[in-house]
């Protein structure tokens, strides 16, 4: 049986296997009480300490919510997290409920970049809507802040709750539903059983001061009301003229902060979207990006992702192709029938107005003539990067195909596509490895979104940013089929050009809070060039704290070089969609940290190596330092040193700027420090430290 396991789980692998050494080991997780782990009693418990690059000032775990609703997205990280424009404040939302289905709605907290702090967490069922809402998309205006969210309802109460108010953070919501022209669906494709419906769901949107751009889809239309279409299509509808079309993706603008908009319904059809595109952009596989004037509407349709482009604040659009799969034809056959299909994708415009887009990718196969496909959710597949200063990507520079053998393998070629980004491993191989005996992804909870799920870019100064969801190797998870996944940021030096996912590579939920290991007996694998195989002992890590991090998502914009990451928090892997409203609330945490940071701020080689989690013996002494008053108003601010060495004192701002430098000074004069925040550096010969402190 092992054999014939093995033998099946390696048709569906593109990686070298792995050898496994059983060990004993002082840990279990065979029983699963409640979402928790149960651990041994003798389990070694960890000596934590924060990293070094943890301890730095502009880092920043919060927990800022919680709610009973366990899907955040059917699709793309959505839009709700982003800083206003002209302030150093910021706004999360969420889906918020309680354990009943009717109390959904919209959560929200807030940020203030010059304390570094959030407003105090709302309860799991606080909601600003006063009726029942999903999908809430958070924004500013000029002075105030609005949120779009939709209802679900296809009658006359259908469509988009929008919630606005003038002075951000406070006073009462003003609230209304904006709905689109009245049109037919049919709960079965022969039209017996009809109704009108104004339904708009899944909303994104961006702001620029008092300008606002949302795109939502209409009304889904039933299973039974979606009649096959040739190989494997069926039929939406798409409605123009007689507003019968179940579901197209339609923008709206507004210039005046959300109360009312000058732009209603347009459809992109006449700008370069297909029918069929048109037809399958649904379920939030879309998002949006701004910058003045130029917004951009990325959009993905089972094959194809390409987006919709505007210069002139919504008025035009133009087509832009990004990668299409080849569509596979009834007749068709080839040499190549594995391709990589885009799944969650993200967009986002840099300060040269360049185009960055990224976007995860799963197989599928088609071997022959005929409907017949399939999606191979269990071949661990990567992510794509690429820029609007390249060809459109064509589906030969990532296609695969099987061996005569039997096996599902890609071309070398595929492995060298500048643009492919692959799964980061924390275990010190050179490749994330999928291994024969260890558990398969699920894909349940994440409705075969692929294995690196939600990602997001920014990009500066050359440098690009992305954020994404990533299972854990083994046995960092808990068993078969149930992997643990973390979050991470993965970086570029050179614009996107070059992506070494091994050496620029950020585990950002690595945290004792959240996720920890002891490390202290890990082998570190080795490799056999005879047999082609690695050989390692899983059973040298000790999982000290193990918890679920995911639904990640960026903020939309950055402040200050500093961007923000939000995502959802629960004991147990995310795996049940049969209830998607759980008795323990999920957390919603953030991540805050200055782009200045990245991509030193590159753990996964330190982690396995036990560099990151707990004293070592190569650890230089640290310094006990006291920076006060902090925050500091003028004048001079004191500084207390344990350190019987000479040391420098070196204050930077945000922008890594050197502002003052001393030796062994026991005062600042912050006299003409402008207000924000700084970092203050102690070094001796032997240590260092660093302190945050904030000039009001």
């Amino acid at each position: 049986m092992a054999v014939a396991l093995c033998t099946s789980l390696m048709a569906q692998s593109f990686y070298k296997p792995i050898t496994v050494i059983p060990q004993s080991v002082p840990f279990t997780e065979a029983a699963q009480i409640g979402g928790a782990s149960t651990h041994d009693t003798d389990a070694t418990v960890p000596t934590t300490r924060p990293s070094l690059m943890l301890s730095e000032p502009g880092y920043a775990l919060d927990l800022i919510g919680q709610t009973h609703y366990s899907l955040p997205t059917n699709t793309y990280a959505r839009n709700t997290i982003t800083f206003r424009q002209d302030s150093p404040h910021a706004v999360a939302a969420w889906t918020t409920a309680n354990r009943q289905n009717a109390s959904r709605g919209t959560g929200i907290n807030y940020y203030d970049m010059t304390n570094e702090s959030w407003r105090p967490m709302p309860p799991a069922n606080a909601r600003i809507e006063s009726v029942r809402t999903g999908w809430g998309t958070p924004g500013f205006t000029s002075k105030g802040e609005i949120v779009v969210a939709h209802n679900a309802n296809s009658d006359s109460t259908g469509g988009l709750v929008i919630s606005t108010r003038d002075n951000w953070g406070q006073g009462d919501w003003n609230q209304y539903v904006l709905q689109c022209t009245p049109y037919t669906m049919s709960t079965d494709w022969e039209g017996l059983k009809t109704y009108n419906a104004t339904g708009l769901l899944w909303p994104t949107m961006v702001t620029n001061g008092n300008t606002v751009h949302v795109v939502a889809v209409t009304e889904q239309a039933p299973s039974d009301g979606r009649p096959p279409d040739g190989c494997d299509e069926y039929v939406h509808g798409y409605p123009v003229n007689g507003k019968t079309y179940p579901t197209v993706p339609l923008y709206y603008r507004s210039s005046d902060g959300g109360k009312t908009w000058d732009i209603k319904e347009y459809h992109f059809g006449n700008d370069g979207m297909t029918d069929y595109e048109l037809r399958y952009v649904s379920g939030d596989n879309y998002v949006m990006a701004v910058r003045g004037e130029h917004i951009v509407f990325l959009y993905s349709a089972y094959y194809v992702i390409h987006y919709m482009e505007s210069r002139d604040n919504g008025v035009t659009w133009t087509k832009k192709e990004v990668y299409d799969a080849g569509h596979f034809a009834e007749e068709e056959v080839s040499d190549l029938p594995a391709r990589l299909v885009p799944k969650t994708c993200a967009i986002f415009i840099d300060e040269n107005h360049k185009v960055h887009v990224v976007f995860g990718t799963q197989v599928c196969v088609k071997r022959g003539a005929g409907c017949s496909w399939n999606y191979w959710p269990t071949a661990p597949t990567g992510m794509v990067y690429w820029n609007d200063s390249k060809d459109p990507i064509h589906w030969t520079d990532v296609a695969g195909k099987e061996t005569e053998e039997g096996l599902f393998m890609y071309e070398s070629e595929w492995y060298n596509y500048p643009g492919y980004i692959d799964l980061p491993t924390v275990l010190g191989f050179d490749r994330f490895y999928r291994w024969l005996s260890g558990p398969e992804y699920s894909t349940e909870q994440f409705r075969d979104c692929g294995y690196i799920v939600f990602p997001r870019v920014v990009a500066r100064d050359g440098r690009v940013f992305i954020s994404y969801q990533s299972p854990l190797d083994w046995p960092l998870s808990i068993g078969p089929n149930e992997y643990h996944r973390g979050i991470f940021m993965t970086v570029s030096e050179d614009d996107g050009e070059t992506w070494e996912i091994q050496k620029n590579t950020s585990w950002l939920s690595y945290h004792p809070e959240l996720f920890q290991a002891n490390w202290d007996d890990f082998e570190e694998p080795e490799y056999d060039p005879v047999n082609d195989a690695w050989y390692w002992d899983p059973n040298s890590i000790v999982v000290s704290t193990r918890t679920e991090n995911a639904y990640p998502t960026m903020s939309t914009n950055i402040k200050d070089s500093r961007v923000l990451l939000q995502w959802f928090h629960q004991e147990a892997p995310f795996m049940d969609l049969s209830n998607l409203f759980t008795f323990d609330p999920i957390l919603i945490y953030t991540f805050n940290q200055g782009l200045w940071m990245f991509p030193e701020y590159n753990n996964i080689q330190e982690i396995w190596q036990g560099e990151w989690n707990k004293v070592t013996e190569n650890q230089q002494p640290t310094i006990n330092a006291k920076i006060y008053p902090n925050p500091a108003t003028d004048g001079m601010v004191n500084v207390k040193v344990d350190a019987n060495a000479p040391y420098t004192l070196t204050v930077t701002n945000i922008m890594g700027q050197v502002v003052y430098n001393a030796q062994d000074v026991t005062t600042i004069n912050i006299s003409n420090f402008t207000p924000g925040i700084y970092i203050v550096n102690i070094k001796t010969d032997k240590a260092t430290t660093s302190q945050k402190l904030i000039v009001k």
